[in-house]
């Protein structure tokens, strides 16, 4: 089955069948995410800033050519704010139709940086100067078969012919994700951060 496996440096202009990909299964697997309340319209627009970003990385994996993965680095996570602030009104009127409250008191806490007090500054200073894997998923039709270790894998390879990595921070609140990038991905706690109704685990991965 790997020898199918193909990841893909997603590039702009993309594809509609990788949009309507990304669409459905960002809203199955990373509803927690921000980018879950998102209009499919909305949605096009931050892929297209994400693409036509330095900073940020958009690689898919398919198997036999259908898409069943992805996977989103950013070069420095405070990026995020800076990168779409075009898009700053409409992200905050869709949190506010989908009635997503939790999202948005965690929204303000990354903003204003609430959500690192519990950080020292040299874990915060590691954080804000390295690449941060933002969202990653496998349908879960082809989860627990290896895949997800194969596409990281593959992806890590790539991006580190794009530039040197020195180190990748994760975080999740998910026990069962936390355990697949601690045991598959070699990552190890790092910290956590402030969220509303649950901490963030920080996890890290270092290249050298």
């Amino acid at each position: 089955m790997f020898d199918q496996l193909e990841t893909k440096k997603i590039k702009s202009p993309m594809e509609t069948r990788h949009l309507d990909f990304l669409h459905n299964l960002i809203k199955e697997e990373n509803s927690e995410a921000i980018v879950s309340c998102f209009s499919k319209n909305l949605l096009n627009k931050y892929f297209d800033e994400l693409l036509n970003s330095k900073n940020m990385h958009l690689y898919i994996c398919e198997l036999n050519q259908k898409s069943i993965g992805y996977v989103i680095l950013t070069e420095k996570p405070s990026y995020l704010i800076s990168n779409f602030k075009s898009l700053k009104k409409e992200i905050l009127i869709n949190l506010i139709i989908s009635f997503n409250i939790k999202t948005l008191l965690n929204l303000f806490l990354v903003i204003f940086k609430i959500d690192l007090i519990f950080l020292s500054r040299e874990k915060r200073f590691t954080i804000d100067n390295n690449y941060n894997l933002n969202l990653l998923a496998i349908d879960k039709n082809f989860q627990s078969k290896g895949i997800g270790k194969k596409f990281m894998t593959s992806v890590f390879e790539n991006l580190n012919k794009i530039k040197k990595l020195n180190c990748l921070t994760v975080e999740t609140n998910n026990e069962r994700t936390g355990s697949f990038y601690e045991k598959k991905l070699g990552f190890s706690y790092f910290g956590k951060k402030i969220r509303f109704f649950k901490f963030q685990k920080i996890y890290k991965k270092n290249f050298f």
